[in-house]
């Protein structure tokens, strides 16, 4: 058995992309720099060894003694490795399952390689910083490189969006982790859709939503970790929640015979040894000759609607940049999952829950719910639902592109009844769930309306009924503004006027720079796509889903409701579905 408690990941994620595994608030800005070269005793190299360091003082010797072999993760005589100044990053996970990332360049000859360690996922700020401190060290400029790494190492943690001037010649921005990645300035997504094309990139994104054991194949190890880096940020708001190499050192081939799901990057001088070994069900894809492999059918059981979708946005947006690749994958996910607010379940003075049930019966679709009903045993999944009913039960509630590519009202979880509360929210109303027991959040409140709001839709026309009888009893008539009556934007007005619905779009951060023309991309050889043991796949047009509402009233509400009930079709309670928190939040892995 293979033993892995120091390259998994598995925290629910929180705030931005990748958040659950980033540590929040890190005490520097990188924790060790150490240039790491191979010794050579009468013309054999030995193992690696660390050359010099900062801080002098760092003294976490098993942290040191592992960076050595994640520096160099090839045959170094392989003359596969002939690129000067690759940059390319490792990661390591620790004791609190937080991402620390190994920022890495390779020297003229890949025997000596420069790494800053950091908790903060900055590559391409890194990426910079160490082409200068390689540039100090062949120049044999020590007061300046040692000016520079001390300069960064006091540094206060900057805000997002922040320009860094740490000398005349170094200075950086600090990038965003709450936006979605964008083309050219992120370079884990641009080497990603220059090296592998559509499909493959489809298959790979399908791969990775049934979690398999998928290897990744490359000569260079700049677009190797690329690649796992930027596919694997392809699934947000959801993150992997297993194995997660970005570059496989020699000494853990044993890696890729695990019986678990696995996303590992090889570099293509392993790659020999590793045909050698029992690789059943194992996807494999060669970014050098962009062909993949599967004994799988993943990409055709997905619904063929959002894959066409997808298919079609990827293309138009091939030529263009921005962030338009990874808005059309969260389009998708938005397509898969966003009905997920739909399953919540509010009861008075209990933790909110979600209801499987509910969330996999909205869809009319045989396809989608076929695909939902294995969703829902994925740990991507079920850590994604985890993690937002943790933030809504503390109070803390969320606000991220993910839920405002929802609320935009293009899927099945975001109807016009959901633009009708984004609006009712802003006026404010008497409660008709006034046992339920919030924090002064607006997060947990707006979850709380929800309900009430689609209630109060409901049983209008009972209320009107009770106005007309208060006013034969009492001969008192409606003021002004009680018959004035309060409307909302339609959906279609909305998409007339942007501004209408602007206003209702969760507020989000943007990190905006002038974008440098995107470079040159060579033509991609065409796909050559492996598939075994195919299965047909199912695909309809997906239905208007019906509405399932879930909430505990008073009994005076209740018999309201039922009313209303006879009046609003497609209008109804679904029985309560209670999931305990250790249920959602536990589980073996494979």
């Amino acid at each position: 058995m293979i033993s892995t408690p120091k390259l998994l990941s598995g925290r629910t994620p929180r705030g931005g992309l990748g958040a659950g595994f980033f540590r929040q608030n890190p005490e520097t800005t990188f924790e060790v720099y150490v240039e790491v070269a191979y010794p050579r005793t009468g013309g054999t190299l030995s193992d690696p060894e660390v050359q010099r360091q900062f801080p002098e003082d760092y003294s976490d010797q098993e942290v040191l003694q592992t960076l050595t072999k994640f520096c160099f993760p090839f045959y170094v005589d392989s003359l596969t490795v002939s690129q000067v100044g690759q940059n390319f990053t490792f990661v390591l996970t620790d004791i609190d399952s937080k991402q620390r990332f190994g920022f890495c360049r390779l020297s003229s000859g890949a025997k000596s390689c420069f790494c800053i360690l950091s908790y903060l996922p900055w590559f391409e700020v890194f990426y910079k910083l160490l082409n200068i401190l390689a540039d100090y060290t062949t120049k044999g400029q020590e007061n300046q490189w040692n000016e520079l790494l001390e300069t960064l190492h006091k540094l206060p943690i900057p805000d997002p969006g922040v320009s860094v001037h740490l000398s005349v010649h170094s200075y950086f921005t600090v990038p965003d982790t709450r936006e979605l990645p964008s083309i050219p300035e992120n370079r884990n997504l641009t080497e990603y859709f220059v090296a592998v094309d559509v499909n493959n990139m489809l298959h790979l994104y399908a791969s990775m939503l049934y979690e398999r054991r998928i290897l990744i194949i490359c000569s260079k190890l700049s677009t190797l970790t690329a690649c796992i880096h930027g596919s694997a940020a392809m699934l947000y708001p959801m993150f992997w929640q297993h194995v997660y190499i970005p570059v496989l050192p020699p000494h853990l081939l044993d890696y890729c015979c695990a019986p678990m799901p696995y996303l590992i990057g090889i570099h293509l001088s392993l790659m020999e040894k590793v045909r050698n070994m029992a690789l059943d069900d194992v996807v494999i894809l060669n970014v050098d000759t962009n062909t993949l492999e599967t004994p799988f059918d993943d990409l055709q059981s997905l619904p063929n609607d959002v894959i066409s979708s997808l298919k079609n946005r990827l293309k138009k947006v091939s030529t263009t940049t921005g962030d338009g690749v990874a808005r059309a994958f969260l389009k998708a996910q938005a397509a898969f999952f966003g009905s997920y607010r739909n399953a919540l379940k509010i009861e008075p003075e209990e933790p909110i829950t979600f209801c499987e049930e509910a969330f996999v019966s909205h869809y009319r679709s045989g396809a989608m719910r076929q695909f939902l009903q294995n969703a829902i045993q994925l740990q991507l999944f079920k850590q994604f639902i985890d993690g937002r009913l943790d933030l809504l039960n503390s109070g803390e509630g969320f606000s991220d592109v993910f839920e405002e590519e929802i609320s935009m009202g293009e899927y099945a979880g975001s109807d016009k009844l959901y633009h009708q509360w984004l609006s009712t929210v802003r006026k404010g109303s008497g409660a008709i769930l006034n046992t339920v027991k919030t924090k002064a959040n607006p997060a947990m409140k707006t979850v709380y309306k929800f309900a009430k709001d689609h209630a109060k839709m409901g049983i209008k026309e009972v209320k009107n009924r009770l106005k007309q009888k208060d006013i034969t009893e009492n001969g008192c008539a409606p003021t002004m503004e009680e018959q004035t009556p309060k409307t909302v934007p339609s959906p279609l007005v909305e998409a007339k006027d942007p501004k209408l619905r602007e206003d209702r779009r969760p507020i989000t951060v943007h990190f905006g720079q002038v974008r440098p023309p995107r470079p040159h991309v060579v033509k991609r050889p065409k796909s050559n796509i492996t598939v075994e043991g195919r299965r047909t796949s199912v695909s309809s047009p997906e239905q208007p889903p019906a509405r399932h509402l879930g909430w505990v009233l008073s009994g005076d509400t209740q018999s309201v409701l039922k009313q209303a009930q006879k009046k609003v079709p497609g209008l109804f309670l679904c029985q309560r579905y209670k999931v305990s928190r250790r249920e959602l939040g536990t589980w073996s892995r494979s």
